[in-house]
């Protein structure tokens, strides 16, 4: 009788306080993030900033993402994972204070390198990123990893569909408020400074325990850590990836179904809304299926419907044909998220974690700094169309270099469960 009213089992009780306190503080910064990463470009465009300026403003941006990834690989066991937090999520938040009170090209674009204002969508978001990395590793034993990466880039990704509704804001404050076009835009930029100032809040909270096993709080070399080879072709690898993705960021599809299409701000909202849905669904799907058929396979072979989708895209006639495959992009583009942050983090020891995700954020901030104003110049100079045609091709690349390296990498629970499956195959073939 007594069992009938026993506790069941809390689902997720497995989820630690420090894990629910970065997934909360990333959603927060998720929604920002999206919000103004899609109005940016469109914004930019208003105030008269040429296609190359705007191109370049991001450019800035990733620069100074890139600047201060290097400074976290070397000095983040050093100064510690919940300062950098705090410290680097409050400071993006000031680019968002000078996008509402200047409209100066240059003040702006050096704001928005010293804040590392790396906000447009589909590659790395800072240095911030890296660390979330190196801490939600910490919070989950290693049969769990996978599963706890996968509720991590979930919750970020699904909250970026309300991300993507309040991209409409600047509407909203036109109509209900009577505020003019530009000035509507620049309380929805103060918004995200106060946004971004909760989230770092939010990172001090964290315990003593995200920081990891490190043996001693010193500065970490690179380039002498037993794994540099794995953490170095890893990084190059994903920078090829990074590089691709952004060049048809958020900020680029909003501007592109904007010119292509007559899309209002309205309808790029609903817009990324679906693919949103769709890139939260695809994330636990990918889950389940590292599971079952390892994390290589899963990371690499998803992928490939989300290069043919991308290649499709501007060659379709109508808006109709185009939104539909690009919400199959999103759905398959984003399976190898929580896949390949779980990956990273399991093939190096606790103590290389921050320079394994501070290499690889460095190797795509540095190329990704070119990717907005390749992406406007391919655009201006050879068609509207070119940005998917030439992340098509990189992806390509990107996919077979990764399968080719880590095909024969396996995580720890992986070679365990081979090692298990092997002791059977052996004592069957003795006894034959």
């Amino acid at each position: 009788m007594l069992s009938l009213f026993s506790a069941r089992p809390r689902p997720l009780a497995w989820i630690s306080r420090d894990a629910w306190l970065i997934i909360s503080a990333r959603s927060l910064r998720g929604f920002a993030q999206t919000s103004i990463g899609i109005v940016l470009a469109i914004y930019l465009d208003l105030l008269g900033f040429s296609l190359a300026q705007i191109g370049l403003f991001f450019s800035f941006g990733i620069a100074g993402s890139a600047l201060f990834s290097v400074a976290i690989v070397f000095f983040g066991n050093a100064v510690g994972r919940r300062w950098l937090l705090a410290g680097f999520t409050v400071l993006t938040g000031v680019t968002g204070v000078a996008l509402a009170l200047t409209d100066q090209f240059v003040l702006l674009a050096f704001i928005a390198f010293v804040g590392s204002f790396n906000v447009g969508g589909g590659g790395p978001a800072g240095p911030v990123q890296p660390l979330e990395r190196a801490s939600m590793a910490e919070t989950a034993p290693a049969e769990r990893r996978t599963d706890m990466f996968a509720i991590y880039s979930m919750a970020a990704t699904g909250v970026r569909a309300f991300g993507a509704l309040g991209a409409a804001l600047p509407v909203v404050f036109q109509g209900f408020f009577g505020l003019d076009e530009l000035p509507s835009y620049k309380v929805m930029f103060a918004g995200y400074a106060l946004v971004s100032l909760m989230a770092g809040l939010i990172y001090l909270m964290l315990s003593p325990a995200v920081e990891g096993k490190v043996a001693r709080r010193a500065w970490t070399n690179p380039f002498r850590l037993p794994s540099r080879r794995l953490i170095f072709s890893i990084a190059g690898l994903m920078a090829i990836d990074s590089f691709a993705t952004r060049l048809v960021m958020q900020a680029v599809v909003a501007l592109w179904f904007h010119t292509r299409f007559g899309f209002e701000l309205e309808q790029v909202a609903y817009l990324f809304v679906g693919s949103t849905i769709m890139n939260t669904i695809s994330i636990w799907v990918g889950a389940k299926l590292a599971n079952r058929y390892g994390l290589v396979n899963t990371i690499v072979l998803t992928h490939v419907p989300a290069v043919v989708t991308v290649f499709a895209i501007p060659f379709m006639p109508t808006a109709g044909t185009a939104v539909a495959l690009w919400l199959a992009r999103a759905f398959f583009s984003q399976m190898d998220v929580g896949t390949k942050q779980s990956y990273t983090m399991a093939i190096v020891d606790s103590d290389e974690r921050v320079a394994m995700a501070g290499v690889s954020n460095v190797a795509q901030s540095g190329l990704s700094i070119a990717s907005p104003t390749v992406s406007f110049f391919l655009w201006s100079t050879i068609s509207i169309g070119a940005p998917f045609v030439a992340t098509g091709v990189f992806k390509s690349l990107y996919l077979l270099g990764f399968y080719l390296l880590f095909r024969r990498v396996r995580p720890p629970e992986e070679q365990a469960r081979a090692d298990r499956a092997a002791v059977p195959a052996a004592g069957r073939e003795g006894g034959g």
